[in-house]
């Protein structure tokens, strides 16, 4: 007799402890495991039912990322470009989230001040979608 489970894992939180592990270590994240950790969140809650948890998600780990000094253009890139759904985490709400959050270049530099200079790392606002609201300031300085 054949059986056949399907497993469906979330694999956020274990995420999330691994990332808190390793900050609580001497090996510190550093803006490839934001990256990281962004990229799974987005798949792990791109769903319209976990819009306001990845809303959560998304906002508490841009101000952990950003007071760390760790914004990278690969952590702007993968939160403004997708991929994105059809419901839930869609390109508008990829835009909504990221004007809310940004404001407009250029972004002050503690977000990133810890980013090498040099290697094509810091942020841009090539980095983003193009039409970020005009006039807003950022939310987090």
């Amino acid at each position: 007799m054949s059986h056949s489970f399907v497993f469906v894992f979330d694999f956020l939180p274990h995420s999330q402890l691994t990332f808190r592990a390793m900050k609580n270590s001497r090996f510190s994240p550093d803006h490839l495991a934001y990256t990281w950790l962004l990229e799974i969140g987005l798949k792990v809650l791109a769903s319209p039912d976990n819009d306001i948890r990845r809303e959560e998600f998304v906002t508490s780990l841009f101000k952990q990322c950003c007071a760390d000094g760790l914004l990278s253009s690969q952590f702007l890139k993968k939160l403004s470009s997708g991929p994105f759904c059809e419901e839930g985490w869609t390109a508008k709400e990829s835009k909504r989230i990221c004007d809310e959050l940004l404001g407009d270049p250029p972004f002050p530099n503690a977000w990133s001040r810890n980013m090498k200079i040099g290697q094509g790392q810091l942020p841009q606002a090539a980095d983003l979608p193009p039409k970020i609201k005009a006039g807003k300031k950022n939310k987090i300085q």
